[in-house]
């Protein structure tokens, strides 16, 4: 650290890293000291607006720079690559999810930071949105008793292919790219599941993956529906909120659109519209996700400053991509996936 500030670079200039830019640019306890993109005029756009250094080789990077930690926010592909060149050169590491496309590479990536005592954590950011957090709170109070059903949804007819071209050429898409984070706020509400089982289809012929996926989870005394679209149409765009019912022994929590809240706890019943804060640079439809970045990295410097295992580590997340791989083995078998399969 310099003049008490964690000094980082980040890997991956693209669509979503400029959420991650503009998050770290209001942190007081961090400072950009590079950025990096295989794409070095992305890499230089990037400096020049933010600071640091530009770019092309992560190699390049870590040869050159004194680094406290990387924020890496490139494509899954290059994930494991990432990590493990981090890990090499002895730099902590914040990932952006999916972690991988196979569970051995997750392993290793994972056993690579955790051979060096590094932290590790998967920038896994829904359960960090504001309405999201509210929901946790209100769980854990009780209000709501013992949670026993929910449904996690988050269905749109948003181009998400404008911005993510990658996504078009995916055998995996709204999985890996949707789905895991609604498996991750099942996990967080209720609680970790034993056995899953997917239907999803192509509705869209331009992809190659799935566009259209639901999933029953089925928790030791409890069951939660995930489902996520890509080409659902509705005469009020509520992309790229998620709507969520969580009930319980003693009432029910239901976040609808435009994030309005209804808490029925016994006899009483209240209605919120939960506000989402306001940084500057965040901007509707975005800013439920925008915000949620800040919070993220909030948590992340909170971990290394007090020595605490983050709530997405990189251990944990193995789970989350068992899960989240299990949903894929559910469509190819047409049978139900017993979770911790692929972990053993």
């Amino acid at each position: 650290m310099t003049q008490g500030k964690y000094r980082y670079a980040l890997i991956g200039c693209g669509f979503f890293a400029q959420n991650h830019l503009h998050a770290w640019s209001q942190n007081p306890d961090v400072e950009l000291v590079a950025t990096c993109d295989v794409d070095s005029e992305k890499a230089k756009a990037a400096a020049a607006t933010f600071g640091g250094t530009a770019y092309s080789s992560a190699e390049e990077l870590f040869a050159n720079e004194k680094l406290d930690f990387v924020d890496i926010a490139t494509t899954p592909p290059t994930h494991k690559m990432m990590v493990e060149l981090a890990a090499k050169n002895g730099v902590a590491a914040i990932c952006q999810k999916p972690l991988a496309w196979e569970m051995a590479d997750a392993k290793a990536m994972v056993k690579a930071m955790s051979d060096k005592n590094l932290p590790f954590m998967v920038h896994e950011n829904f359960r960090f949105q504001t309405p999201m957090r509210k929901i946790k709170e209100i769980i854990d109070s009780g209000a709501i008793g013992r949670p026993f059903f929910g449904r996690i949804c988050f269905r749109t007819a948003h181009d998400v292919y404008s911005a993510q071209s990658w996504l078009v050429e995916s055998e995996r898409m709204i999985i890996v790219d949707v789905a895991v984070h609604l498996f991750d706020l099942a996990r967080y509400f209720i609680g970790e599941p034993n056995t899953i089982f997917t239907s999803a289809h192509r509705v869209n012929p331009i992809i190659k993956g799935e566009d259209s996926a639901t999933i029953l989870m089925h928790m030791e005394d409890a069951t939660c529906i995930v489902d996520a679209s890509y080409e659902t149409r509705s005469d009020h765009n509520t992309y790229p909120q998620t709507f969520v019912i969580i009930e319980g022994t003693k009432g029910v929590i239901t976040l609808s659109a435009d994030y309005h809240l209804q808490v029925v706890s016994g006899t009483s019943v209240t209605n919120e519209v939960i506000e989402i804060p306001d940084h500057g640079w965040t901007s509707k439809p975005w800013n439920g996700i925008q915000d949620s970045v800040v919070n993220v990295n909030k948590h992340w410097i909170d971990c290394l400053k007090n020595a605490k295992t983050p709530e997405t580590s990189g251990e944990d997340t193995l789970k989350l991509l068992d899960i989240t791989l299990g949903a894929y083995e559910s469509i190819k078998s047409g049978q139900v996936f017993t979770v911790g399969s692929l972990l053993k």
